[in-house]
């Protein structure tokens, strides 16, 4: 059991990081993330230490966290894709709804957030921050994971798409679903900017000489955590009702062989 977490949705977040970490396809996309930063990161350091505002390097561990997000979409936009066969298990499972889709989104939490703090140490070390803004960056992670899980959800439930047994590509996806696809890349970055308010704010006031020393990205960023937070809880009890609705034609989606 995870903590204040029900049965059922424990239960499916355990099931699903083990269904990733041993499936060789999904294995291989979350690699990609890794391969991305690495390239990105052989840049910077040839690059070297440029003069850089102290002010604005937290949107580069903001940039690369996007980038960890970006990488993942085939994951989060796809959640039931790699179920397959397996997504009758919770067509005839009695939990609800929101707990599958909390499951599914805990799931991939760990990688992402793990991705995207190493990140956040490799730029921290090519280019300093003060203190309070390198913590802030933890819940900064958090309210940007949890905004990209909203839209992923919904386009993992309204565009499904069934991925091949040993493949990263899915099976003929209909015109309608890459429609979505690209209105998702579209809507996400200025959805994930929100999350960069904090950092305004501080820049607003030191401006107006209003901060007197004190860390306001810190302390904004964890208000807009916990905002962000019950926020994308009441939303899922929506995404819940539309799941339920929808998890026929997932299913017939998702088990139909195209190859």
């Amino acid at each position: 059991k995870l903590p204040w977490l029900s049965e059922q949705a424990s239960a499916i977040a355990l099931a699903a990081l083990r269904s990733l970490l041993r499936a060789p396809e999904a294995k291989m996309l979350l690699l990609s993330p890794l391969l991305l930063l690495v390239i990105f990161g052989s840049g910077f350091l040839a690059a070297g230490r440029t003069d850089v505002p102290e002010a604005i390097r937290p949107l580069f561990a903001f940039g690369a966290m996007v980038l960890v997000l970006f990488s993942t979409s085939y994951l989060l936009g796809n959640q039931f894709g790699l179920d397959r066969d397996g997504f009758r298990v919770y067509v005839l499972s009695p939990a609800r709804r929101r707990d599958i889709l909390l499951g599914k989104n805990l799931a991939i939490a760990p990688v992402v957030l793990a991705m995207g703090a190493a990140a956040a140490v490799f730029v921290h070390v090519i280019y300093p921050m003060r203190l309070d803004h390198f913590l802030a960056l933890g819940p900064r992670f958090v309210s940007m994971y949890l905004l990209y899980c909203l839209p992923a959800n919904t386009l993992s439930i309204f565009a499904p798409m069934r991925i091949a047994a040993g493949s990263f590509q899915p099976a003929r996806p209909g015109a309608i679903a890459i429609l979505l696809q690209m209105l998702f890349m579209f809507l996400c970055p200025p959805l994930l900017a929100l999350t960069l308010l904090p950092l305004g704010i501080e820049w607003m006031a030191e401006i107006m000489d209003w901060r007197h020393g004190m860390p306001l990205d810190l302390i904004f960023s964890v208000v807009e955590c916990a905002i962000i937070v019950c926020l994308y809880g009441l939303f899922l009890l929506l995404q819940g009702n539309w799941l339920q609705a929808r998890e026929q034609r997932i299913l017939q989606i998702v088990t139909t062989r195209r190859e």
